[in-house]
């Protein structure tokens, strides 16, 4: 099992709006589930692990995203009214949750969804695998960075050569290299 990322960022380094609209969102040519070698990215993943700002927002989705796969969310707080009874919460943190993701009797691999405090987190323990990079042909000018600006972030090792998407994307796919 591998705990892979996968996130849009602008030229000018932005994965998501200064709202929080993710970056992938805004590029002209994005089709949900569909486009930028998504389908590629999530063969063999049955899981999906997530941070509260990224759950939240899909709880009003006219179809759940991640139907068919076991949903695990990183929050100290529990989830509201309306969430999937199945969503496994791990209020003990990062570690835990990859403990109970890593014990629960699957190989196939896990896609942490969203935000760059969950990649973070998740990356900080060592268990965060691979990171997907597709940069967009469009410039946001401000927004949220990929990366903590106050933290250190792992050595990467290029995996494969970049594929470039018809709209001028580049998908880049990296291994964690540096890990706790």
């Amino acid at each position: 099992m591998r705990i892979k990322a996968r996130m849009g960022v602008s030229i000018d380094g932005f994965v998501a709006t200064s709202d929080g609209v993710p970056a992938l969102i805004k590029a002209q040519h994005f089709v949900p589930g569909q486009s930028h070698g998504y389908p590629a990215f999530i063969k063999g993943v049955d899981a999906v692990l997530m941070g509260r700002n990224t759950f939240l927002p899909a709880l009003g989705a006219p179809e759940w995203p991640w139907a068919g796969m076991e949903v695990f969310v990183l929050t100290s707080r529990p989830l509201p009214d309306g969430a999937p009874n199945d969503a496994v919460v791990a209020q003990g943190g990062p570690q835990e949750l990859v403990d109970r993701l890593r014990s629960r009797g699957s190989d196939r691999d896990v896609h942490l969804v969203g935000g760059p405090r969950a990649i973070h987190a998740v990356a900080e323990i060592g268990a965060l695998d691979s990171l997907e990079v597709v940069v967009l042909p469009l410039l946001l000018g401000d927004g949220v960075r990929l990366w903590p600006p106050d933290a250190t972030p792992p050595a990467t090792h290029l995996l494969r050569e970049p594929r470039v998407f018809p709209d001028g994307s580049v998908e880049l796919t990296y291994r964690i290299v540096s890990q706790p």
